[in-house]
Order: C-alpha cells, then sequence, then structure tokens
C-alpha cells in the first residue's frame, strides 16, 4: 500500500480515495471509471488496508462496522460486505487474488 497526495491510497491495481470512498482501477481501459463504495463496504477495505497483509478477524469488522447496541445477523452480514468488496475488486473467495480468507479475511 502506498499513500498518494490528495487522501488517496495506491494498492495492487487499485486506487482508493479515503475522503470519498471512490475505488478506481488503475489497469481499467476508461481511467476515469470510479465505483462509490458504501460505507460498510469501504470501512472494511479501509480497515484491510490499514492491516495490510495481517488478518483482520470477524470480531474486530463487527466491532468497526456496528455500534455496540446494533441488533443485526453479524455474519450474514460480514459475509455480504466482504463478498461485495470482492466483487468490487474483481475477486473471489473460489479463486482470491487480492484477498484472502483465513480465521478472518486480509488483503495483500
Amino acid at each position: 500500500m502506498h499513500s498518494l497526495p490528495l487522501g488517496r491510497v495506491l494498492f495492487g491495481a487499485f486506487e482508493l480515495d479515503l475522503s470519498t470512498g471512490e475505488l478506481r482501477s488503475t489497469e481499467a481501459p476508461d481511467p476515469n471509471h470510479k465505483v462509490l463504495l458504501r460505507e460498510q463496504v469501504f470501512q472494511a477495505l479501509r480497515m484491510l488496508l490499514e492491516r495490510e497483509g495481517k488478518i483482520v478477524t470477524r470480531e474486530e469488522i463487527k466491532t468497526r462496522l456496528w455500534a455496540n447496541d446494533t441488533v443485526v445477523d453479524f455474519d450474514r452480514s460480514i459475509n455480504e460486505t466482504i463478498k461485495t468488496l470482492r466483487r468490487a475488486l474483481g475477486d473471489s473467495a473460489d479463486n482470491p487474488r487480492t484477498s484472502r480468507p483465513w480465521r478472518g479475511v486480509a488483503i495483500e
């Protein structure tokens, strides 16, 4: 992960704008094509980038994404958040290139 000017982070073939939550592929045919990540997906990606290469547990994701008094099916919500993130990165759980499933998840 490399920090760029103006609150942007470069990782792999992607650039993330930390102020807007916009994700851009540096390899896309249209360099102006950006995807606006939903807040939970953005926060999950940001957390993974802050801990680059290290495992982030479900409990850590839960604590960061939801307030203590939130009532939700956390496992399903975390699964859906990571699934959406993988889709935005062109990744999959069956054949991961960027994200690595483990006892949690990590970004390489």
